[in-house]
This record gives C-alpha cells, structure tokens and sequence, in this order.
C-alpha cells in the first residue's frame, strides 16, 4: 500500500522579507552575560536590509550614558539610514559580482518553452519501490543460484578421509617463505585494485577460503567442505556477469571455513589491528559468569513457555554467552534436563554445538525451508577509516543451505550459509536526487522501524582523528534523525513537508519520500539540441555532480574510469552506444549548460576590468542549477582564494551530493527570489573550528510557468569578511543624508554594533577581542 500524509516540523526555516520588517525596532534582551562579554543593558534597535536576509542590531551600553540620552542621540531613523546604506551597497556589489540579475534574465527568456509539472509524490514513491524491488529480487536470484549450486555439489561429492587438496587460503596467498617459495596454501594469487569493491586488492576470477585461527587448515571436513564448494566458483563469476552491481558473495560452511567472492587477502594490517583494538578496547570485564542462576531462569521460562504452547512454534533452546563460566551447572541439568540427557556438562556442549545446530534445523530441511533473511544496516569494516558516512551502510541477503542426501535428509543437516551483500548506497542511487527538489528526501526502513538509510544518518562520531561507529547506529528510529538537535545551536529553515511511503514488495523493508510544499511539488521541465548543449558542456568552469547518476558507469569495466561529464559527451556523440543514461536529466543538463552558458563571459569580463579595491572584496563567483551542473570563476589567483576547500568534494556541505543540494543553495531557496542569504565559512581545523575567514552570499533563481513557481537556479558569490566589515563601518560614519560625520557611532565605546543574520548569527561585530562567528547572539 501506498499511503501520504503531510507534516509540518519546525526545520530548516528562514523568515520571510515581511517578517524581516517586521523586526524594525525589536529590542535586545541583554540583562544576561553573553559568553564573559560584559554586560550591557540599553536600548537597541534592529532594521533589516531589504534585499537580504540580514539584519543590522545597534546596543547601547550604558556604561557611561543613560539609555534615555543614549535613545537621544541615536534615533532609530539614523539607525534606519546606516541600514539602507549598507544595505544598498552590499546588494549592489553581490548583485555585481554574481551576475544574478543576468541569470534571472536567461532564464526569463526561456520560460515560454519550459513546462513546470507537479510532483506525484504516491507515483514517484511507488515508481522508486518498484525499482528497488527489482534491483532486490537480483540479489536474491544471485544467492539462490548458489544454494542450488552448493547442495547439487554435497549431493554428488563422497566424503573422502584421506582427500589432498590445495586451495587458496585468503590469510597465505602470495606469502613467500625464507627461500623465496610460496608458503603451503600460499600460492600465487593475482590481486588488482577495484573500484566497484572500494578499490581493494581484489580478484575476480576466482574465491577464496578463510578459516579462523583455531581450525586445522588440513582437517579432512575442511578438505572435503572446501573441495565441495569449488563448485560454487563458476557461480560466482556469472552471478558478477550477469548483475555487475553485486558486492561480495560468499559461503560460510558449518564446518568453519568462509568461502569469498571476490578473492582477496585477508592479513592484520594496521586498518584491521586498529579495528580490533577499538573494538577490544570496549569491552568492559564485571567478573566471573555466574551460570546457575541464568540456567535455572531460562530453564523456568522454557518451561512455562512448553506448558503453555506460548512463544515460537520452531524448536526452542537456551543460547548461554560467556567468557567465565564456573562449575556449578550439574545441579541445574539434574533438576530440569537430566531425564532427556540433552546436555551433560558444557564440555559436551562446546564439543557438539553443530550438531545441535543441526537439531534446530532439521524441520526446516525436511520442509525445503530455504528462508530469505535481509539483515540490519550494518558498516563495512574494511571502509572505517574511509571519511564518507553512508559509504560504509550494507545489508546482507542470505539463505540456509542443507543436505539433500536421502542417508541424512532426516538428520537435518545444516551444510551452511549463502549470501550477497547490497551497498545501500547502490539502492538509494534508484531516488534520483534531482526528483526529489532542493530539501526533498528518500529513506528506507526496516520491518521493526529502524532506519536503514536516511540522508541525516550518521553512523560515525569523530574521536581525535579517528572516525568511530556511533553505539546502537543501526537501531536508530526516524524521530532521531528527523526533530532538530536540541544539544547545536543551527540555522533553521521551516518547511512544511509532506511524507508519502510504500512497502518493497517481498523484502522487509519499506520506502518513504518527503517533498517540501510551495517549489517542492514542482519540476521544472526544458529542452534544447544536442548540438548546442555539447558546445556549452564543454567549458572548463562546468562541471556536473559527481554522485549523481547521469549516465551507468560502474557496470561495464569499460566506463569505470569515465566521469559523468565525459560519459555524457560519448553518449550525445554516438561513440558510445552501449552507455546508458537518464534522458531526462540529460536533456535538463543541456538546457542549464545553454542559459548559464553567458555567465562565463560576464564573470571573465569582471575579472579583466577588476580594480585593486574589487580584487579585495570578492574571491569567486558560483551558480549551480536544480540538474547538479555547477560553474564558478574566480576573480583573483587560485592562491589567493581564502577558503580553497568551497566547490571541492572535500566541503560536502557546498556541492550537490547524493543526499542534498549544497548548503548556499537551499537556503537561498526559501527566501523571495533576488534576496541574498548570508552565511560566514571557517575552515576546518585539526583542532576544530578556525576563526571565519569568508562570507557567501547567494540568491535563488525561480522561474514561473502558468501561475506555477519553481528553482531553476542559484547563483552567488564569496565575499572577504573584511569587505563585509569595512563597508559596514563606513555606512554608519554619517548621520544623515548630508555627509557629515556623527557625533555617536559605532567607532565609539558607549555603542555595541553587530551585524546578525535572520537566525540571529552574528556576522560582523566591532569588538576586537571577539571576532564573529557562527555564535548566535543572546535575544
């Protein structure tokens, strides 16, 4: 069933140009101390800037005069004016500098062959489960060729005791010993970096064994098991072929040993050493088990459980974990097993825990039960000290294999376990991003209402240096990642959503997707040749987002190492006809590359006719468009750009990536097109925050077709802060239209000024002693 409903969380939001008004001559509750600062208490006034979100706030302090004087000699009308001119110059000069004003026309002239359609979000919600459905059913069809695969090999293989065989042992291959021979079960083993498999040595030809550290390597059942599922090789290698999106592949035999697809080598390397260490170091040792008073309770429940025909109709058994068991179980097995004589002493259970193993399954051989089980979100342990956070998220499929033998059909025999890992981030690429408008959303959940994946999930927390996994992060409910983090002040933005969900058939999993009213339920819809669309592809401030889907290029080996842009540029050529891509937004690239194509010959000429003054406030200019295509220019030396991390993968926060639109984007969005969002940017240090360096400012793009509003576009720039603060202290040196100085102004230390943004972020403050900063002031 596909079901909708709207919702409205208090998230993300900005205030209106009439709210903003609105705040003409708010006061300043300052009777508090602000982070040590000392405490004023005085009158204050706040004006916005018309055309951007920021607001000028003057506090008086009344250090030496009386806030009566103090309203006196500043009125609220100079105030006013300090505001208008400060505020008339930054526009001019963001408006400038970008070329907003210049795109908002391109796009204009092109709205009578535009179409904007409403968003369907129960069909696009149900076209998306559809889609995962069947990318689903393939990882399953692949884990079911090797169930059949492995029980037609034990049907046909005869225990043999006295077997000799080598294979290829995934902790030896390629391990040499002092002459400079391969090692017993070390021979040579072709190993090549993969990207599709986190480029890992990897080879994917052929599997290999691992087997842990206390297993005979030569024990005849290990012999016979590993010699048994070479058959599973060949397997292996078509399922691969046949969906190249599969991740690893893998038997697990009950015998001990671990069969991998692709094979790789497996050794304690320092990534491996360290993982374990932190995961030893966790552990915490609270003294000896204490067994019987466990046993007998679990004896007790079984019990009444039996008597009552309550709980599971499948076998039931006490599982026992501990590190510390003492010897005082006699008298519980005397008291509640001894007549069946199941368990004798926890010897004998450690000894024979397979064959209990095989006890517990026998029914489900005997009825053919080969369940499908899709585990949790769960983390890729070979990619913990990877950077990206939803790179490592991977749910497992898999399936029991059994015996089919007539001679031990009845004894239920458990050969096994098959199965293929999924790479959530493969799934959520089927969501396209550029469907689901600037803060819309898709997220996955399982049957028991955990997240699987969610654009807000972090599974990791930073410790020092080291990325490490958050406890309970793949038992984390929607409420914990969609309501606000009470703990971080943040800009808000408030968008009302609405959520539409649906189940994926045959999978315990379910879909939902979120759409924000107003420009969210629209898509913006355009075309233009082919001809001219390459011509304007192919400038070098363009590029395309890098984890969008344009064109399939991790299938064929061929288009692994192509980027979206080229892979593109083969596929409109015809040199490719084997490449497959998303027309849609395609065609949607090629129609922002035409109308955003001017902007590089404006920002170039800005660039030429730069004076020494301008070079000093503005380092780059920067639009991107609701497709994922991004142009930037600069309009001083690339070693003179204050932050070099802005536009680059490494600032996830400033591109378009898999789970959002940059940051500069989506808050231009919720403000009246031509209205400038401020934010100020610090780099990020080992230490944490470094002291901001620059300001962006961007402004939205919408186009309107049919009384229809939506966001083709944003376009801004990167400002030096001392640009900001300088033309801040120069429009309150005069007190009226005259240009004359004043006899009060902010250079004096009665008078506290600061510049704060509409979420109350102070941007610029004449206080040497406390540089702005993403602080919000106290209000």
């Amino acid at each position: 069933m596909v079901r909708g409903c709207p919702f409205s969380p208090s998230l993300h939001a900005e205030p209106s140009e009439d709210t903003m008004r609105g705040l003409l001559g708010f006061h300043l509750d300052t009777s508090t101390p602000h982070g040590g600062r000392p405490c004023c208490q005085g009158p204050a006034a706040c004006v916005s800037l018309q055309k951007t979100a920021v607001i000028l706030c003057l506090l008086l302090c009344s250090t030496s005069l009386s806030p009566t004087r103090g309203q006196t000699k500043i009125p609220l009308e100079t105030v006013k004016l300090w505001a208008d001119t400060f505020g008339r110059d930054l526009y001019n000069t963001v408006t400038k500098y970008s070329g907003s004003l210049l795109l908002q026309k391109k796009y204009k002239d092109v709205e009578p062959s535009l179409n904007i359609m409403e968003v369907d979000g129960l069909e696009l919600v149900k076209k998306f489960s559809e889609d995962m459905e069947a990318m689903l059913r393939r990882k399953v069809e692949a884990v079911k060729n090797l169930v059949e695969a492995a029980e037609e090999a034990d049907l046909n293989h005869e225990f043999n005791e006295s077997l000799v065989f080598n294979y290829y042992n995934s902790v030896l291959i390629n391990e040499k010993d002092e002459n400079g021979d391969y090692v017993e079960l070390g021979a040579e083993f072709v190993l090549e970096s993969n990207a599709h498999f986190s480029n890992l040595m990897v080879n994917t030809s052929i599997s290999s064994v691992q087997l842990p550290t206390n297993v005979y390597n030569k024990d005849p059942d290990i012999l016979n098991g590993v010699y048994m599922s070479e058959a599973l090789n060949p397997v292996f290698v078509e399922n691969f072929q046949r969906d190249p999106t599969l991740t690893w592949q893998y038997f697990g035999s009950s015998t001990g040993f671990f069969r991998i697809y692709p094979g790789t080598l497996v050794q304690a390397d320092r990534d491996n050493r360290e993982h374990f260490k932190q995961l030893v170091d966790e552990l915490m040792v609270k003294g000896v088990g204490i067994v019987n008073p466990a046993l007998t309770e679990a004896f007790q429940i079984l019990k009444q459980f039996q008597e009552a025909r309550q709980g599971s109709l499948c076998n039931q058994a006490i599982m026992l974990i501990t590190d510390g068991a003492v010897e005082d179980y006699k008298p519980v097995f005397e008291k509640y097993n001894w007549p069946d004589r199941k368990i004798s002493t926890l010897a004998d259970a450690q000894e024979n825990v397979m064959e209990y193993l095989h006890v517990l399954s026998r029914p489900m051989v005997i009825n053919h039960d080969h369940d499908i089980t899709w585990t949790e979100a769960y983390m890729d342990s070979k990619l913990l000290t990877s950077q990206a956070q939803n790179l490592m998220l991977l749910t497992t499929v898999a399936m029991p294999v059994f015996s089919k033998k007539n001679e031990t059909r009845s004894h239920g025999i458990l050969l096994g376990v098959v199965g293929s890992d999924v790479a959530l981030r493969e799934l959520m690429k089927l969501a396209p991003r550029y469907k689901l408008g600037v803060h819309g959303y898709a997220f996955l959940n399982t049957n028991n209402g955990y997240i699987l994946s969610h654009p807000d999930l972090r599974p990791l927390y930073r410790e020092g240096k080291k990325l490490k996994p958050k406890p309970n992060y793949n038992s984390v409910d929607l409420s914990e990642v969609e309501w606000e983090d009470q703990a971080e002040t943040k800009r808000v933005l408030f968008l009302t959503n609405d959520y539409f969900f649906t189940d994926i058939s045959d999978t315990p999993f379910s879909l939902g997707v979120v759409l924000s009213r107003g420009h969210g339920e629209y898509i913006l819809l355009g075309n233009t040749s082919a001809e001219d669309g390459l011509h304007d592809l192919l400038h070098p401030d363009l590029t395309l987002a890098s984890d969008w889907i344009y064109c399939i290029t991790d299938i064929d080996p061929d288009h692994r190492k192509l980027g979206q842009l080229e892979a593109m540029v083969r596929f409109l050529t015809g040199q490719d006809p084997d490449l497959e891509c998303d027309e849609e937004l395609v065609r949607e690239v090629l129609l922002d590359a035409v109308v955003t194509a001017p902007m590089e010959a404006y920002w170039t000429a800005l660039a030429l006719n730069a004076s020494d003054e301008s070079k000093q406030a503005v380092d780059m200019a920067f639009l991107g468009t609701r497709a994922g295509l991004l142009r930037s220019s600069l309009f001083v030396g690339s070693e003179k750009v204050s932050d070099k991390k802005f536009l680059t993968p490494e600032d996830e926060d400033s591109v378009f990536t898999m789970d959002h639109f940059p940051l500069w984007y989506r808050q231009a969005a919720e403000q009246p097109a031509g209205s400038f969002v401020f934010n100020l940017r610090s780099a990020e240090g080992p230490e944490g925050p470094s002291q901001p360096m620059v300001v962006t400012a961007s402004t939205a793009v919408a186009v309107t077709v049919d009384k229809k509003t939506a966001i083709a576009a944003a376009v801004g720039v990167q400002m030096r802060l001392e640009f900001l603060q300088r033309t801040f202290w120069a429009a309150t040196w005069q007190c009226s239209t005259v240009e004359e100085p004043c006899l009060e102004s902010c250079q004096d230390s009665e008078l506290d000024c600061f510049i704060i943004d509409n979420n109350g972020f102070i941007l610029v403050s004449e206080r040497p002693q406390e540089p702005p900063k993403n602080k919000a002031i106290q209000i």
